[in-house]
């Protein structure tokens, strides 16, 4: 079943997450050939608390290994692991998606 996760990064700007972008997929923004695996939506944006990512999965072990495969390492190189806390995502189960062509 598809999940939505979101994420808001505490302290985040727009120049960190253009420089995890570039990082972990070579350009910013993430060309659509370099999706991930399972991801299906991925949206970013400036929020109160810094920086927030609403994706839709195909499932939460997709995001999951992503994550600890590819932004995980991007992150801890590009920031050295300091910046406070680490973010953690919420899932939802999406019961319907509906996309438009």
């Amino acid at each position: 079943m598809a999940v939505g996760m979101l994420m808001a990064v505490p302290g985040f700007t727009r120049e960190i997450y253009e420089g995890i972008t570039r990082k972990a997929f070579g350009a910013f923004p993430m060309p659509a050939d370099k999706a991930p695996d399972g991801l299906i939506v991925h949206s970013a944006g400036p929020a109160e608390q810094g920086w927030y990512v609403y994706d839709i999965w195909e499932s939460k072990e997709h995001f999951q290994r992503f994550a600890e495969n590819v932004i995980g390492p991007a992150m801890q190189e590009l920031t050295g692991g300091a910046g406070g806390p680490e973010p953690a995502p919420q899932f939802f189960e999406i019961d319907t998606l509906v996309q438009k062509s």
